[in-house]
C-alpha cells in the first residue's frame, strides 16, 4: 500500500491506487481535496493548513509560515569559511526562528507531511485499505512524493528527509511534470509526444515526454524554481496598496496584509472567468473602490503606460512573468530531438507535438493558454476530462508507484567535478543535463598528492557560476584517482573517488544535515562519517 503526494508551494494533495488499480484522491480530515501549505507553529503545538489560514485573521497574526517549498535547499546557517576562504559561499540561510530554535524548510515541510499522512491513514482505514488497529504514529506509509522538475539533488534530498521525518518510507522522488503527464496519459494516450507546462503556486516546469507502448520517456525539461502564481499575486497586492496612498494619500497599515493577499487572491480568481472586478477596502473611514481588468480592451490606445495610467490590466502587468515562461518553453523544445533526420539534427518544432498540456491551478489563468496558443500556432485545451489541475500531480506520484518501471526521467542539471585545464579551474560535466535515469559515469584523473575533489551543480563551466554539492579531501598519493557517479532514478546524487592504496571514499552529496536513519548529523561531524572503505 502506498500513496501520492503532491507537496505544493501553495497547496497540497494525496493520491493512492485502488484494487482495480484505479488512481484516487484521498480528502483531508475536513473532506477537501486539498489542503493549504499553511503551518502555525509555536515550537510546541502545530496547525496545518484551513487552521492555520485562520490564525490570520485573528491578530496579531504571528507564527505562521508559507510558501515553505521556495525555501527547500536553503541552509539553516552557513558555518564561516566551512569551505575555505577561496571557495564560494552557500546559498543564504533561510531558518525559521522559532521559540529560540531554527527549523529548515526540510523541518516545516516535515510538519506538512505528518498532517498529510494523519489524514490518509485515517482515510485508508474508513475504507478498508489499512487495518483499523494499525497505530498510525508507528506505521511507516510507503510514499511517493513529487518536486519540481527543476529541483537540484540538495532540494531533492531535503525533500526525501521531511518525508522521513514525517514517518512515511519514501519510495520514490517523481518530478512533478512527469507525474502530471502519467496522470494524462499513461493508460489513455500509449503514443504521444506531449509538453507538460506545470505552472504552480510557486514553482514552474516545462517538460516535453514521449509516451511510447504505455511507457513515459522524459527528453527534457526547463524550469524555475521561485516562479508561480505567487507571483501574479503580488502584482495585484502591490497595485492595490499603491493604489490606496494614490487615492487616500494614507497607506495600509501593517495589519492589513492579509486582507490585501486574500483579495488579490480573489481578484486573480474571478479575472479567470470575468472581463474585470473589483476590490473594495475600508481605509480609516475611507471606501476604497479598485477596479481590475483582465486585458486592455481592442480598441484602447496600443501603449503601455504603467506609471501615468493608474488602471490596472493584469495581463498587461503579466508580460515580464509570460516572457519568462515563454523563454524556458523555447529552450526545452529546442533541447529536444522528436523526429529521425537524415544529414544531421533538425531543430525540434512546435508541431513535432502531439498535445501541450495545461498542469497547476495557476494555469486556470486565461492568459497562459493563450500565451502558448500564440507561440505554437496550435490549440490548447482549457479542460480535460478527468483531467484536474488540483489533484493530476498527486494522482500522478500514486500511478508511478504502482508503475515505476514504466518511467523513465532525465537528469535535472548537470553534475561535474572542478578540474585544472590550461591553468585555470573549471568544470568537467561528467553527467550532463536531461540523460537518462539512472546515469553513471567513471572518469580517471591524474592528480597530486592529498588532492580535494569539488563535485558541482550546474550548466557553466566557471565553477562560480554552479553549485557546489560536496567537498572531499583525498589522502592519495601523486598519481591517479577514479571518479565514479552516479545518479539513481530519484535524482539523487552519489559520487565516489577511488585511488591506491587507500580504496574507495563516498563524496556525500546531501544538504547541511545528512540523514542517516533517524539520526541527523551536523555537517562538521558528517564529514568523518561519510567516508568508507571498500
Amino acid at each position: 500500500m502506498h500513496i501520492g503526494i503532491d507537496l505544493g508551494t501553495t497547496y497540497c494533495c494525496c493520491a493512492y491506487v485502488d484494487e482495480h488499480g484505479q488512481p484516487r484522491v484521498i480528502p483531508t480530515a475536513e473532506g477537501d481535496l486539498t489542503t493549504p501549505s499553511v503551518v502555525w507553529f509555536d515550537g510546541r503545538t502545530a496547525e496545518i493548513g484551513k487552521r492555520a489560514n485562520a490564525r490570520k485573521l485573528t491578530p496579531p497574526a504571528l507564527n505562521i509560515y508559507e510558501f515553505i517549498k521556495r525555501d527547500i535547499g536553503k541552509p539553516v546557517q552557513v558555518p564561516p569559511a566551512l569551505f575555505g576562504d577561496t571557495e564560494p559561499a552557500l546559498p543564504a540561510a533561510a531558518p525559521y526562528e522559532i521559540g529560540g530554535f531554527r527549523y529548515g524548510a526540510a523541518g516545516m515541510s516535515a510538519i506538512l507531511l505528518r498532517k498529510l499522512k494523519r489524514d490518509a491513514v485515517r482515510w485508508l482505514k474508513r475504507q478498508k485499505r489499512l487495518d483499523a488497529d494499525i497505530d498510525e504514529r508507528q506505521l511507516e506509509l510507503d510514499a511517493v512524493i513529487t518536486v519540481p522538475a527543476y529541483f537540484g539533488d540538495k532540494e531533492r534530498q531535503e525533500t526525501k528527509l521531511a518525508g522521513y521525518a514525517a514517518g512515511l518510507n519514501v519510495i520514490g522522488i517523481i518530478n512533478e511534470p512527469t507525474a502530471a503527464a502519467l496522470s494524462y496519459g499513461l493508460m489513455n494516450h500509449p503514443s504521444s509526444r506531449i509538453m507538460v507546462f506545470d505552472l504552480g503556486g510557486g514553482t514552474f516546469d516545462v517538460t516535453i515526454l514521449e509516451m511510447r507502448d504505455n511507457e513515459a520517456v522524459v527528453l527534457g525539461s526547463r524550469g524555475h524554481n521561485a516562479l508561480g502564481g505567487r507571483d501574479w499575486d503580488r502584482l495585484l497586492e502591490d497595485y492595490i496598496y499603491d493604489a490606496v496612498v494614490a487615492r487616500t494619500g494614507r497607506a495600509l497599515p501593517e495589519s492589513a496584509g492579509f486582507e490585501v493577499q486574500q483579495r488579490a487572491l480573489a481578484a486573480k480568481h474571478e479575472l479567470s472567468d470575468a472581463a474585470e472586478t473589483a476590490v473594495f477596502l475600508n481605509v480609516d473611514g475611507t471606501d476604497v473602490d479598485l477596479r481590475i481588468f483582465r486585458e486592455r480592451p481592442a480598441d484602447a490606445e496600443n501603449e503601455f503606460d504603467m506609471t501615468g495610467d493608474d488602471t490596472f490590466y493584469f495581463e498587461e502587468r503579466s508580460l515580464d512573468l509570460l516572457t519568462q515562461c515563454r523563454v524556458l518553453c523555447e529552450a526545452v523544445l529546442a533541447s529536444v530531438q522528436l523526429t529521425e533526420t537524415w544529414g544531421g539534427r533538425r531543430r525540434s518544432a512546435w508541431t513535432d507535438l502531439d498535445e501541450i498540456i495545461l498542469a497547476g491551478g495557476s494555469c486556470r489563468m486565461p492568459m497562459v493558454a493563450k500565451m502558448l496558443e500564440r507561440i505554437s500556432g496550435r490549440t490548447v485545451r482549457r479542460h480535460i476530462d478527468g483531467f484536474n489541475y488540483d489533484t493530476a500531480i498527486a494522482i500522478g506520484a500514486a500511478l508511478y508507484g504502482k508503475h515505476r518501471q514504466r518511467v523513465q526521467d532525465v537528469v535535472s542539471h548537470s553534475i561535474g567535478v572542478k578540474v585544472m585545464q590550461e591553468g585555470r579551474l573549471s568544470i568537467e560535466h561528467l553527467l550532463p543535463k536531461d540523460s537518462p535515469l539512472p546515469a553513471s559515469v567513471e572518469r580517471v584523473y591524474r592528480a597530486g598528492p592529498r588532492a580535494v575533489l569539488w563535485v558541482y551543480e550546474g550548466e557553466s563551466a566557471v565553477p562560480d557560476e554552479c553549485v557546489l554539492r560536496g567537498r572531499l579531501e583525498l589522502e592519495n598519493q601523486e598519481g591517479t584517482v577514479t571518479i565514479a557517479m552516479r545518479i539513481d532514478v530519484n535524482g539523487i546524487l552519489t559520487v565516489t573517488a577511488d585511488y591506491p592504496p587507500r580504496g574507495k571514499q563516498l563524496v556525500e552529496v546531501q544538504n547541511e544535515l545528512f540523514a542517516l536513519g533517524p539520526r541527523v548529523i551536523p555537517l562538521r561531524e558528517k564529514v568523518q562519517a561519510i567516508i568508507i572503505n571498500s
